[in-house]
């Protein structure tokens, strides 16, 4: 009778122990192939770990390059990115999803992630909705750049709404989803590469306004009230802006900041807000 696949898996896994320091090349192509194979998959998923011990001492000691990196070259590629990047004013957006350390611990890492990705995945439609890109996901939020300050509140706006039309069938998936979002502008320089990001002062202030936000609160600052005033006339139906309340964040200063929301939502900051939540 022929070998299972997992059986299969473990032997090409296994093998590998053996290969002496002239194969190393080859063994390492090997260890790689077998990592794509969905039997040695299955054998880790499975909780046999017999497999890491072998893979671990697969590549003889006496082949480690303790030769240092070439700090000056580093240096050079990483001075001469930053010289050549150009400065962009942007609108800035981040959201950060509440207790998802404590929800992992508590249910597990798998519905953890389901739970992340269904936060960002719902971010992300709706910054796309409103024209922004989503730069990077952090796990359990995302960074998101508008070229207008009124397309970051519609789209943080279109978040609140969403989660709060789907919070019962939300609930019953992965539990409650309670998140803060902070908007601000401000010039940034775009750092090029595979992985595209931004560096700059208004990426600080914005990821401080989200950590300053109330539960499921949208935040923004004087800069994006400014540019925002002036259209909320026509939005004046449907958006509620929150009283100015002057903040110290740490490591930027004082800024006076401002909470939106969607008008039939009410304001966090709203006593009977706070009251519907408690008996929600």
């Amino acid at each position: 009778m022929g070998k299972t696949r997992s059986q299969q898996g473990k032997d090409a896994v296994v093998g590998l122990a053996g290969k002496g320091g002239d194969v190393v090349e080859r063994a390492s192509k090997e260890i790689e192939q077998a990592l794509k194979d969905d039997a040695t998959l299955q054998l880790l998923a499975a909780g046999d770990l017999t497999v890491l011990p072998q893979l671990a001492a697969s590549r003889p000691a006496s082949r480690v390059n303790t030769e240092p990196l070439n700090l000056d070259v580093i240096i050079e590629e990483v001075a001469r990115m930053i010289a050549t990047t150009q400065d962009h004013y942007k609108c800035i957006m981040f959201t950060d999803l509440e207790s998802s350390t404590e929800y992992k611990r508590n249910m597990g890492h798998t519905k953890g992630y389901m739970r992340n990705r269904l936060f960002c995945d719902i971010c992300e439609h709706a910054v796309r909705r409103y024209h922004g890109q989503v730069v990077k996901r952090l796990g359990d939020g995302v960074m998101a750049v508008f070229e207008t300050a009124i397309d970051a509140v519609l789209a943080a706006l279109l978040t609140k709404r969403s989660i709060a039309a789907g919070r019962r069938k939300l609930k019953k998936l992965v539990g409650s989803m309670d998140y803060r979002i902070g908007i601000t502008c401000g010039y940034v320089k775009e750092i090029p590469g595979e992985a595209q990001d931004y560096i700059g002062h208004a990426m600080d202030k914005g990821a401080r306004i989200q950590t300053t936000a109330r539960r499921n609160q949208i935040l923004i600052d004087e800069i994006v009230y400014g540019l925002i005033h002036t259209k909320i006339r026509d939005y004046s139906g449907d958006i509620l802006i929150g009283q100015p309340k002057n903040v110290t964040l740490k490591g930027v200063g004082v800024s006076t900041l401002y909470e939106v929301s969607p008008k039939e939502l009410g304001l966090e900051s709203s006593l009977g807000t706070r009251l519907r939540h408690l008996f929600h």
